[in-house]
């Protein structure tokens, strides 16, 4: 408080005893030391750390740490492997406790947040996209047939990362809409390598492994 004497009334107002209390208590609760600390740490986003983050991830419903699988599965692997060729579980834990950075949670919760607040349309996500990724490359989202859409990621995401987006629902979209995520390999692309013409069989086209 900065003049605790406004508070006092009158008849109290010149007595030593009962000001110097007041004053010395006023020195050591005053909160304006914590607040700009407080303001950083905590109530500001974009400077938030640790507990700060942890109470904004209760907010918009983000937990810090996730269950991230790692290694073989079980089932088998895509392309209609016959049996004896197929990846089955080893019957140990294939599963680690993965507790993200300050950094990478933060990046997070506020996609979390827009995506809570957002009008899902391919529009929108994609100005969210562009504004979340711009720093790491072209990421898209688009429309692939009745009700199915697809994510694609021309950059090479973390394991982490990777396990966030197919664990946690966390990108947005409309309702009712089934979708997938695609990260296009940068040596292979759609459609036919520059030669000239080239008949069928002899271009190279993009393979999705």
């Amino acid at each position: 408080m900065i003049d605790v004497k406004k508070t006092i009334i009158s008849q109290y107002a010149h007595s030593p005893v009962l000001l110097g209390l007041i004053e010395r208590l006023n020195q050591c609760i005053c909160p304006a030391d914590k607040i700009e600390e407080f303001r950083r740490l905590v109530w500001d986003i974009e400077t938030a750390e640790g507990y700060g983050l942890d109470v904004w991830g209760k907010i918009v419903g983000m937990e810090r740490s996730f269950q991230m699988v790692s290694g073989d599965y079980l089932g088998f692997a895509d392309g209609f492997l016959a049996f004896n060729d197929g990846v089955w579980s080893r019957g140990v834990g294939n599963t680690s406790v993965f507790s993200m950075s300050d950094g990478a949670y933060r990046q997070m919760i506020l996609l979390k947040a827009m995506k809570n607040i957002m009008y899902a349309t391919a529009y929108n996500i994609n100005r969210l996209l562009m504004t979340m990724f711009e720093k790491r490359g072209r990421a898209y989202y688009y429309k692939t047939g009745t009700m199915t859409a697809r994510y694609i990621f021309e950059f090479d995401l973390s394991n982490e990362e990777r396990a966030i987006l197919l664990q946690s629902d966390i990108l947005p979209r409309p309702s009712g809409v089934l979708i997938d995520f695609l990260e296009p390999s940068r040596s292979k692309y759609f459609g036919f390598e520059e030669a000239g013409y080239s008949p069928f069989d002899n271009g190279v086209f993009y393979l999705e492994v």
